[in-house]
């Protein structure tokens, strides 16, 4: 048997021209390892906070997003990521279309993580959701645990969902994580270099992606995009990837020193 974790959030809303939501797959055994029960404690106790979309490239701010993405990398291979990205009409009934979205999104890409083909795979997991309004008005907690365990019964997939935590900003290491991950993408989307704070941003992710785990982890991203139809449609992240780094000097600039030491060796 195999005891998980799952954790969801969403970056974007509203008119945001990006919007998704994503859940992270972390076995328990690799979440209860020293460095994350570490990183989970120093952030309980306030020693430090994270957002990505305010982050401005400070010294300590970076050092706590470079020692997150060290860490995770070194247990990446064992993880999974589910992102959803949606758009829809300006023009439709808003409360509606919000309602169906967090109703239905995190049920798609939590599910999408747990339905293993394997007869002797059984999987027990346990779900993490900041807390927001909207997830309360709709009960999540009650509908989402109920429809994925008669998904798991319908379809003949081995897994059940035991738990359903609501979890406030900066409370839960793992819906943290969530959500950086989340903001790293939709930088790679945009692929803007016209902000101080932009260009910021992107010097910190291509640093990142020289971490070859964590460049792997984020090209094996399930990625789809939702348009307002009758399906997902799978796109490959690292076309997004390629073509952001394509528009970083630093990465030109990276590439061309590896290059030389290649030479040199």
């Amino acid at each position: 048997m195999l005891k998980v974790n799952l954790f969801f959030d969403e970056s974007g809303k509203n008119n945001d021209p990006i919007k998704t939501m994503g859940s992270l797959m972390i076995p328990k055994k690799v979440y209860s390892c020293e460095e994350i029960i570490n990183l989970n404690k120093r952030l309980r106790e306030n020693e430090f906070k994270l957002h990505w979309t305010k982050y401005n490239g400070g010294l300590s701010e970076s050092k706590i997003y470079r020692d997150l993405i060290e860490i995770f990398s070194r247990y990446a291979s064992l993880c999974e990521f589910n992102v959803i990205r949606y758009d829809y009409p300006h023009d439709i009934n808003k409360e509606k279309i919000d309602r169906m979205i967090y109703s239905k999104m995190p049920e798609r890409v939590m599910y999408g993580l747990l339905r293993y083909q394997g007869k002797s795979i059984d999987i027990h997991a346990d779900i993490f959701v900041e807390d927001a309004t909207m997830y309360n008005t709709i009960k999540l907690h009650e509908t989402l645990c109920n429809d994925m365990n008669k998904q798991s019964l319908y379809r003949g997939t081995s897994f059940v969902i035991d738990e359903f935590k609501y979890k406030h900003k900066n409370e839960e290491i793992g819906v943290e994580l969530t959500d950086v991950i989340l903001g790293i993408m939709r930088n790679i989307i945009d692929n803007n270099n016209c902000s101080k704070r932009a260009i910021k941003k992107n010097l910190l992710i291509v640093e990142f992606l020289k971490n070859e785990k964590f460049n792997q982890f984020l090209r094996n991203i399930k990625f789809f995009e939702w348009n307002y139809s009758n399906s997902l449609t799978k796109v490959d992240f690292s076309d997004y990837i390629n073509i952001f780094l394509a528009n970083q000097e630093e990465w030109i600039g990276y590439l061309s020193e590896c290059k030389k030491r290649e030479a040199f060796l």
